[in-house]
């Protein structure tokens, strides 16, 4: 009988949370998102907006362990006054998903979002209390809304993925299928022993690529230096990217910044020329580009014909 019960309980699920947003209303939460719609606590509705004076207004929190910018992850959330600016590396969740509403007033909500392979922690669960202060055993509290406390459940750091090798096994044949052993299928030579002698390849099979034969050797070579003057600071950058290439990374990010090569000066251009600019005064200027718009004068002037 317990185990029976036991076995009908979900299992907790400790993937990282890699996208969160705000709706206005609960049908509105989008496909693959949980929305946190009933408080931890009490079980009462989790709507984290004030009501206004002349209707009823909701907010609900949604998350998501399958969708967002692939290869990242949510490392945290924070809590911020309108009025302050949002910490570095956070984004804001500005608007609801599902009505492109203003999501909160007074205080915003925000979530810092990292490339999995640099995450210090993640995020497993998210939960909203509503009569206690104190965040449960294994929650952190992140701030409170409308009365409302949000805590979330911190997660370890994810572990690197790399390629496994693929265990040999036996094979169910009852002849061998590796080429370069002696008398097995388009095995080497003519010697017998296998299960069909004699029938070798006419040729060797050709080597593998090595230097020289096309293939790339060793990872890509780096990119060419960004030239830290024709960027923005990093204080600057952090405050105003969008969230469309994840926090951090900018629609231009890995793009070089160089001069035109023919800008460069070097030993075979010589020296550097650059075309003469001639300077022009405002009466030149005037008289040079100076239109009367007469022909657009007479046409408004003439009478209209009914």
């Amino acid at each position: 009988m317990m185990r029976d019960l036991y076995n009908a309980l979900p299992l907790p699920d400790d993937r990282p949370i890699t996208s969160v947003c705000v709706v206005e209303e609960l049908s509105g939460c989008p496909p693959n998102y949980t929305a946190v719609s009933k408080t931890h606590d009490q079980d009462i509705d989790a709507d984290l907006y004030k009501d206004g004076f002349f209707r009823r207004v909701t907010r609900y929190l949604c998350h998501s362990k399958t969708e967002g910018y692939m290869g990242y992850v949510v490392e945290h959330l924070a809590i911020v006054n309108d009025r302050d600016s949002r910490p570095a590396g956070y984004t804001i969740v500005e608007q609801t998903f599902d009505t492109s509403q203003k999501a909160f007033k007074k205080k915003q909500l925000c979530y810092k979002q990292v490339p999995r392979n640099m995450a210090t922690q993640t995020i497993t669960d998210i939960i909203i209390l509503s009569r206690s202060k104190v965040a449960p055993e294994g929650f952190s509290l992140v701030g409170e809304m409308n009365g409302l406390c949000i805590c979330i459940k911190p997660g370890p750091a994810p572990t690197p993925q790399y390629n496994k090798p693929v265990a040999q096994t036996s094979s169910p044949l009852p002849y061998g299928v590796d080429p370069s052993s002696r008398g097995s299928i388009g095995g080497g030579g003519g010697g017998g022993g296998g299960l069909y002698p004699g029938l070798g390849p006419a040729r060797p099979a050709p080597a593998p690529p090595g230097v020289g034969s096309g293939r790339p050797q060793g990872p890509a070579p780096p990119l060419p230096p960004r030239n830290p003057s024709s960027c923005a600071s990093p204080t600057h950058a952090s405050q105003n990217i969008n969230t469309l290439y994840g926090p951090g990374h900018s629609a231009i990010f890995g793009v070089p910044f160089i001069l035109n090569n023919k800008y460069v000066k070097d030993s075979d251009n010589g020296a550097l020329t650059l075309p003469a600019v001639n300077k022009k005064s405002r009466q030149q200027i005037e008289d040079e580009y100076y239109y009367s718009f007469t022909l657009e004068q007479d046409i408004v002037q003439r009478p209209t014909t009914t």
